[in-house]
């Protein structure tokens, strides 16, 4: 049996138009060095950069939710809708991109694994690769199951949603960044008007204990790391590769210069700037590689299992 629903945003209708209050600040140093932060400095002359401003002419549009052989509750697909939105706010708030008209997922929840690979073999005509759900950007389709642990087909479904969001915005953007990006978002919630990201419990799992971090895929390799050898690695199920992306995200957010560099890239990739990303650390990150490097293993040696709001 096969059920559609299309719900409607009328849940989300004060998203639209989202005001953008932080302010991110621009200076050059007596080397020539642009920097920018979310914090004023008194003693340097510095410019206010203004985000674009989102007054959307954008009109609301279904999200269609189809179920086959199995049943999602009143509450569970207004829960779909909800966190579609919630990282589709993410996006607009946090990294400033107004692409309403351009990502109208659909979603697609099949019963359980089983299914969920025979729908994929026969879509893609090949066996497919291990995961826990997929984004077709041919048709903005994101395609889950039932998973044993229901809860986590909701956060499967927020991740899918930022990869059809950097795909579609963002289609040059490396692997580290897509992948990490989408999964923080499955940790993303909103708590009294302010959206959260916590510390993603698998990932950390991977990442943070000291006989494993120490051994973690050094920075500068990580993210010179190609699409193609990203991809194959995937398909060898390298977890930690993955979780090493989404702690790295994480670090970078948690912090004020991170956060810049993640919205700096994020904002030339959507130019169509092709230039990788690694030769951008050295122009975007204060400190460049091995500055990133340090900062990044000092964080890990630390307590990163904070939450952080915007």
């Amino acid at each position: 049996m096969t059920s559609y629903l299309p719900a409607l945003l009328t849940t989300l209708l004060s998203l639209a138009p989202i005001s953008v209050t932080a302010k991110i600040y621009k200076w050059t140093d007596e080397n020539g060095q642009v920097h920018f932060s979310d914090k004023k400095i008194e003693s340097v002359e510095q410019e206010v950069i203004k985000p674009r401003n989102h007054t959307s002419s954008w009109s609301r549009y279904d999200i269609s939710v189809e179920t086959i052989d199995t049943n999602l509750s009143k509450q569970e697909l207004n829960k779909i809708v909800a966190d579609v939105n919630l990282v589709y706010e993410f996006y607009d708030r946090v990294l400033f991109f107004d692409f309403y008209k351009t990502v109208p997922v659909k979603v697609l929840v099949l019963k359980n694994k089983k299914a969920y690979y025979e729908h994929l073999r026969k879509r893609l005509g090949e066996a497919p690769p291990a995961s826990y759900g997929i984004y077709f950007p041919n048709d903005n389709q994101i395609v889950v199951y039932i998973q044993k642990d229901r809860a986590r087909t909701f956060r499967t479904i927020k991740h899918e949603v930022s990869h059809a969001i950097t795909d579609t915005v963002t289609p040059y953007a490396q692997s580290w960044l897509n992948e990490g990006l989408a999964e923080q978002m499955e940790t993303l919630s909103k708590v009294e008007g302010q959206l959260r990201i916590t510390s993603h419990w698998e990932n950390y799992k991977w990442v943070n204990p000291p006989l494993r971090h120490e051994k973690l895929m050094d920075i500068g390799t990580f993210i010179r790391l190609p699409n193609t050898k990203w991809r194959h690695e995937q398909r060898n199920g390298s977890a930690p590769l993955q979780a090493q992306a989404g702690q790295f995200i994480y670090f970078l957010l948690s912090k004020p210069t991170g956060k810049s560099f993640v919205i700096r890239l994020m904002h030339k990739l959507e130019r169509g700037n092709r230039t990788h990303s690694y030769y951008l650390v050295d122009k975007d990150y204060i400190g460049g590689i091995k500055g990133l490097e340090i900062n990044w293993r000092n964080w890990l040696r630390g307590k990163t299992d904070k939450h952080i709001t915007f």
